[in-house]
């Protein structure tokens, strides 16, 4: 019996699709970044318009300017829950193609080299060196990238 090990994470880390959808993510993470930014940038504008402006105005338009800002605060942490969880499913979603694209290569390596099983390095108490496939999965992985 043949046993071996893959360290997926270090895979994904390591190989150019995870590289390219760690960039491509800080990229969308910088653009809601950008918008949650101006979002507080007019909630800031507005709130000193009302500190400004309060002593003047009656207390019908204080109540009007009072329901304005709760309703942008309210819409601004709406945008920004549904910003973070935008990007941790593009995050999840992929990861898991690239995750199971790697496990799928692991597969014919493992037979070609006579392995009766492949684990998953997470838990992995001890393994020796030459029994860790992750390098040659990677390699493998950038083969079929660069197809």
């Amino acid at each position: 019996m043949k046993i071996g090990y893959v360290n997926l994470q270090k895979a994904l880390n390591e190989c150019q699709a995870g590289k390219e959808a760690v960039q491509e993510l800080e990229a969308e993470t910088k653009k809601r970044q950008e918008q949650v930014d101006i979002k507080q940038e007019e909630l800031k504008k507005l709130n000193e318009e009302m500190e400004k402006k309060r002593a003047v105005w009656s207390e019908e338009m204080k109540a009007q300017k009072q329901k304005e800002l709760q309703a942008k605060m309210q819409e601004f942490q709406r945008f920004y829950l549904q910003s973070n969880e935008d990007i941790k499913r593009k995050e999840t979603e992929k990861k898991t193609v690239i995750i199971k694209d790697l496990i799928e290569l692991a597969k014919p390596l493992a037979k070609e080299k006579g392995y009766t099983f492949i684990f998953e390095s997470q838990g992995l108490i001890y393994g020796p060196p030459e029994a860790d496939l992750t390098s040659e999965v990677i390699k493998i992985k950038e083969k079929k990238e660069k197809k």
